[in-house]
């Protein structure tokens, strides 16, 4: 087995000499220490893996994990999903309910004879959310962000990848700055640099900031648009209300469900901190200091997260992964942003398996 650093990337390894189909005859703690370490692994030409096999892989290295997350029975997102007429295109195998199918395309695959991408084809819509047709980034964190504690890690394996060209994605945020993207690839950037990247007063406001998220928060955001550099939600009857010096209030969320996460996230195996926050999912912030806590308005802690987040995502400290048919990716979802980069043409083909389970407890604060 050899574990390499990815070339002219900010983050992230490749391993080679390794065959995902049979977990038992790797070293799985050195495997795991290094994905904590680099924070994402790519095991090139593993084209030959069952569902099944992908399976046992994720769960050979995350054993502390719980059920399916995009889990189309019990994940009561995913329901709402398939209840709208499963706009999104994503399909659960039915033999392998831990890995779903998604992409662009028709397909007759693992028996599934259906087709990729519904209603979000090449993502070239203004508005909506990536996963329903609208938005070009859409920086996040797996996990249901209610009821369930994120995913630990988040796997991906490239079974068909595009063959067209790739497009420059403009971050429309005042910076000039466009990130060049290939056909179907995945961007990732890092909680850790952008923890790194924080003045004195951003990380003292950041160690005392919990992020409450919405009662059934994709549910609540559906049919809103993203900012184009994927980092905040569009709300623009709130946003007029906020300019106006009427901002929503933020306060605790009642719904016993409803998950509150502290602003940085500690990694007990490397002892490092990583700035993590679904945006799409925030209710508020709320800032404790002396045992006071102070919340701020629900437009106000989406744009103080932007700027928090921003200086993580600049092209240079991205890594954009251009998937090669038999790519298998793992990251640490609870250090790691990615995001879809869409734009795919109207005859290009994209066909992936993700493999993601819930969390078995919360991430962990700083200190803790």
């Amino acid at each position: 087995m050899l574990i390499q650093a990815i070339d002219n990337a900010p983050f992230g390894a490749s391993v080679t000499g390794v065959d995902c189909a049979a977990p038992r005859s790797v070293d799985l703690d050195a495997i795991r220490s290094a994905l904590h370490r680099h924070q994402l692994l790519l095991f090139p030409r593993q084209a030959h893996l069952t569902p099944r096999q992908e399976v046992s892989f994720y769960r050979a290295l995350d054993r502390d994990c719980r059920g399916v997350w995009r889990d189309q029975v019990n994940n009561p997102w995913e329901v709402f999903k398939v209840e709208q007429g499963n706009l999104a295109g994503t399909y659960q195998i039915p033999d392998e309910p831990g890995v779903l199918v998604l992409g662009k395309g028709a397909i007759d695959h693992y028996g599934l004879k259906v087709t990729l991408g519904g209603a979000r084809g090449a993502y070239g819509k203004d508005e909506g959310s990536q996963v329903l047709g609208g938005g070009a980034l859409q920086w996040h964190i797996d996990g249901t962000f209610y009821g369930e504690a994120p995913c630990n890690f988040t796997q991906m394996r490239c079974i068909e990848a595009p063959g067209g060209e790739g497009h420059w994605l403009a971050y429309d945020d005042g910076s000039g700055d466009r990130l060049w993207c290939a056909a179907g690839s995945t961007a990732f950037a890092s909680g850790r640099i952008a923890h790194d990247l924080l003045d004195s007063n951003e990380l003292e406001f950041c160690r005392r900031t919990r992020i409450h998220y919405a009662s059934s928060p994709f549910e609540t955001s559906y049919g809103l648009g993203n900012s184009a550099n994927g980092l905040r939600l569009l709300d623009r009857e709130a946003e007029s209300l906020y300019r106006g010096n009427r901002d929503t209030p933020g306060g605790p969320v009642d719904d016993s469900a409803a998950q509150v996460y502290p602003l940085l996230w500690h990694c007990a195996q490397t002892g490092l901190d990583a700035l993590m926050a679904q945006p799409r999912c925030m209710h508020a912030l709320e800032l404790r200091a002396n045992g006071d806590s102070q919340f701020l308005g629900m437009v106000e802690s989406r744009l103080r997260v932007e700027a928090l987040m921003r200086p993580a995502i600049d092209p240079a400290r991205v890594y954009v992964h251009a998937w090669q048919s038999g790519d298998l990716a793992i990251w640490h979802n609870r250090s790691v942003w990615h995001s879809a980069t869409g734009e795919l043409a109207q005859d290009d083909r994209r066909v992936m398996h993700l493999t993601a389970f819930n969390g078995s407890s919360p991430p962990l604060a700083p200190g803790l």
